[in-house]
């Protein structure tokens, strides 16, 4: 049996009238468990305070007599002092003056029944401790009022349902018309069909999601390109390499002719193509290493001139090949903190680079200053490409390819994702034939 589909916005409207109706049968809950004490505590609160205003009039007849008829009025009190009833008020003798026979508790707000199931508040006081003084509240209004109140509660709440049905419906298709905007925009993007803008602009959550799924198509568009390109140069920088060994292999098995001299020719072509065979595949898996070390980055501290006195020692053949002058100006204490694995990739790369490229009986100069490594050196001929041009992948400057000098291309993009999987910055400056390579560190 197919299961029926439920859409976001009918869930949605059901959970907002939900949401309304349990507000409303609380609201009700407490009204008609609460509203009847809540009135009488209120006031039994205000009885003790019209007393003692009461008392403070008792020497001014005019303004007593005023307070005790505003009072009435407007609040229902019916005020008695001693066993004189107020003008214009006789009909308290008929209802409560049986009340004065009797002994009432002091100071107390006590609730009485009549005799016609009505209910009234009662306090009983003395004015200098002589002339009593007794108050009435009848609740009969209240009591009357309450069906009339419960009515039009009943009646609020079937405009107030009304009312939650035609906004949460509103809202609910405006919220899930954005929602579709991404289901849409998140489909087009598994399928390779990238978006640039989703036009989603609430000032919310949703606006921001709808931003980060067009950087997310962004980076995957641009992550796709470059891996296209990336394989399409690798099997081109792989396919020369190949050719030449399977050339020369043939040569080996087909030519049983050769002399000793010509094997051995063969031979040291054949070991250097599968050498930089060898380098290209070690490249391209560390730089598919570099993708997703960003979570298993070991940080330690060590001592920045050691780590460069050690990938200098690795190639010392090719500064005593070309007489290179090597000068390093780092203080024997100067720290850092970062991958160690990662930042050697780095330095072994800058190093190495800098050998290569120098012409002979030049300088290297690795310095620290103002909180950066810096290595300098000269460059046979001047780069005629841009500096930034440099760091593609398989891209190697004019100048090596008119030295025929050994590379892939995959040095300074392999330095470049480093540095940035290790969040060091770095500048590259090449100025006539000065390289100079930047680092913060």
């Amino acid at each position: 049996m197919k299961k029926r589909k439920f859409n976001f916005s009918k869930k949605l409207l059901i959970f907002s009238i939900t949401i309304s109706i349990v507000g409303i049968l609380i609201t009700q809950f407490l009204n008609l468990t609460f509203l009847d004490k809540f009135y009488i505590y209120r006031k039994k609160i205000e009885i003790p305070y019209i007393a003692n205003n009461v008392k403070k009039l008792k020497n001014n007849e005019e303004k007593l007599l005023e307070y005790i008829i505003e009072e009435n009025s407007e609040n229902g009190v019916q005020i008695i002092l001693g066993k004189k009833i107020v003008p214009n008020y006789r009909r308290i003798k008929n209802e409560h003056y049986h009340i004065l026979k009797r002994n009432l508790p002091e100071r107390k707000v006590i609730i009485r029944n009549t005799k016609t199931g009505g209910r009234y508040l009662t306090y009983y006081d003395t004015i200098d401790g002589k002339t009593p003084l007794t108050i009435f509240l009848p609740l009969v209004s209240f009591d009357n009022y309450r069906v009339e109140v419960f009515i039009i509660q009943g009646i609020s709440i079937f405009i107030a349902l009304i009312i939650s049905f035609i906004f949460a419906n509103f809202f609910s298709k405006k919220l899930t018309k954005n929602i579709q905007k991404l289901r849409d925009a998140s489909q087009k993007i598994s399928n390779q069909d990238f978006i640039d803008k989703i036009g989603i602009h609430t000032n919310d959550e949703i606006e921001e999601l709808a931003i980060s799924i067009e950087k997310m198509s962004n980076n995957l568009k641009i992550s796709i390109n470059d891996l296209r390109n990336f394989v399409g140069n690798a099997s081109h920088q792989l396919k020369t390499p190949v050719s030449i060994v399977n050339m020369i292999s043939q040569n080996l098995e087909s030519n049983t002719d050769l002399s000793e001299k010509e094997k051995k020719k063969l031979y040291a072509a054949l070991i250097r193509e599968t050498r930089e065979m060898s380098e290209l595949i070690n490249n391209l898996l560390f730089l598919s290493k570099i993708s997703y070390s960003k979570n298993n980055l070991i940080k330690k501290e060590f001592i920045l001139r050691e780590v460069i006195q050690e990938s200098l020692s690795k190639y010392e053949l090719i500064e005593l090949e070309k007489d290179l002058t090597l000068n390093i100006d780092i203080e024997k204490d100067i720290k850092i903190n970062t991958d160690y694995r990662f930042f050697k990739v780095v330095i072994d790369n800058l190093i190495e680079n800098s050998f290569k490229y120098s012409p002979e009986n030049s300088e290297i100069n690795v310095f620290y200053k103002n909180n950066m490594l810096i290595i300098k050196n000269k460059i046979k001929n001047v780069i005629k490409e841009k500096s930034e041009e440099l760091f593609f992948p398989f891209k190697r400057g004019s100048n090596s390819l008119n030295e025929s000098i050994d590379g892939s291309g995959l040095g300074l993009s392999i330095i470049k994702n480093v540095l940035e999987l290790l969040e060091i910055s770095f500048d590259l400056d090449i100025e006539n034939d000065i390289f100079t390579f930047k680092m913060k560190i």
